[in-house]
């Protein structure tokens, strides 16, 4: 049975370590968390702007300054496409040792070639915001991808000018890029006239309907959330694999989408179409493993070890770093502490999903920035029902990792009192 556990831990071990090293997943997952300061910004001018107060409202709207929040969530969080395809071209082009900018800034062009435009009776042409948001994000992620790396292919190939070794290099980078700019822009043309002859009549259409619009169906669902987030992902931790960067690898596109379909629903003062996403994910996961219960455990622990652990432990985990803790408890590998590692987030997740279609807990509207500390995120992603249930949260984290850790730290003290005497 040991070397049976021992090679599917192996195994596992290889599996998560080729998503980690893919440089596809990692392109996407740089480039997404690079457009977080854009979302970030867009979520508190949504905020600012929809304060239910009917005086704050009319102020607003009086002076003007409401015409600037919408104008501000507009041009963030419904035009994240555009942010996100040059962000995961530049990671892609960086992650094969090529130059970042001209990848993204080329990527940001082939997006706006393949999105259809508005004309208007006179010739004018316009843009419309249709494509931008949410519903272009998986059009941004395959055209960040598809650039990035045909431009550093063909680099590579050594299809490009080469200018003198006297020239500035920001010069000859320009010069670099002009080739394999006009490959990149023949191979966008042909794919936005291909489409175009199609009942769909754009690549957007065509990838929405039969990628997006089905994964953001199936990636929504309770149980693929707790599979992957609440399951695998603590798994994952506990046979020393960052579970939470195998898992968001994968599944950050669809989360994010989700978010950002939440995002504009709230602004535009609809009702929320989703539930679980990477919000859902971190304002009731509260660390990886909940293990928050576990670093307030180690400040009041008996023995000194755990107790000197929870003084680093426990002031990280306050702002969602959990590694002092799996790592220095350690939960890695520790067949105790493994069990309500893996236990409490599917408890945790459960309650608030299923509390969540009873209304007892709103949807999560607002992304807020990372590292805010429980509660206080909790009250400004959900209001002050999200922010009490997560004072629940981390009572059940705390009755959950109690007994497992009170044996631990028992048998610490003990060892401890022995090697004095």
């Amino acid at each position: 049975m040991a070397i049976s556990i021992e090679s599917f831990t192996e195994k596992l071990q290889q599996f998560a370590g080729v998503l980690q090293d893919n440089k596809y997943f990692d392109a996407i997952s740089k480039g997404l968390m690079g457009t977080m300061p854009i979302i970030f910004v867009g979520s508190i001018a949504a905020l600012v702007n929809a304060l239910p107060i009917d005086a704050y409202q009319s102020f607003i709207t009086d002076t003007g300054l409401k015409n600037y929040l919408q104008l501000a969530t507009k041009l963030t969080t419904d035009m994240i496409a555009l942010y996100a395809v040059f962000s995961i071209a530049y990671s892609m082009s960086k992650n094969y040792k090529q130059d970042g900018l001209n990848a993204g800034i080329l990527a940001l062009l082939s997006f706006l070639v393949v999105t259809p435009l508005d004309m208007s009776k006179d010739g004018a042409f316009s843009l419309p915001f249709q494509w931008l948001g949410a519903t272009g994000l998986f059009i941004s992620i395959i055209m960040g991808l598809m650039v990035g790396r045909l431009y550093a292919l063909l680099l590579k190939k050594g299809i490009s000018i080469k200018m003198p070794d006297g020239v500035p290099p920001s010069v000859a980078k320009s010069f670099a890029g002009l080739i394999p700019g006009l490959v990149i822009i023949a191979v966008d043309l042909c794919i936005n006239g291909l489409f175009n002859v199609t009942s769909y009549g754009n690549i957007h259409n065509f990838v929405y309907h039969l990628l997006q619009t089905p994964l953001q169906n199936l990636g929504g669902t309770y149980w693929a959330f707790i599979l992957t987030i609440g399951l695998l992902s603590q798994i994952l931790w506990v046979v020393g694999i960052h579970g939470g960067m195998v898992c968001l690898s994968v599944m950050m596109p669809i989360f994010m989408a989700l978010d950002l379909q939440n995002l504009s629903a709230y602004s535009a003062g609809q009702p929320l179409p989703n539930i679980v996403g990477m919000n859902f994910m971190l304002v009731y996961g509260i660390g990886a493993g909940c293990s928050i219960g576990l670093a307030i455990l180690l400040v009041v622990a008996k023995s000194e070890r755990y107790k000197a652990l929870g003084k680093i432990a426990f002031p990280s985990a306050i702002f969602g770093i959990s590694e002092p803790t799996i790592f220095g408890a350690p939960i890695i590998l520790n067949p105790v502490l493994a069990i309500p590692f893996i236990v409490s987030p599917i408890i945790s997740y459960t309650l608030a999903y299923f509390l969540t279609t009873m209304d007892v807990l709103p949807r999560l509207g607002l992304q807020v920035p990372l590292g805010l500390p429980p509660i206080i995120n909790g009250f400004m992603s959900g209001g002050w029902r999200v922010a009490l249930f997560q004072v629940f949260l981390i009572l059940i984290s705390l009755a959950t990792y109690y007994p497992f850790f009170k044996s631990l730290d028992k048998h610490a003290k003990k060892e401890e009192l022995g090697g004095a005497a």
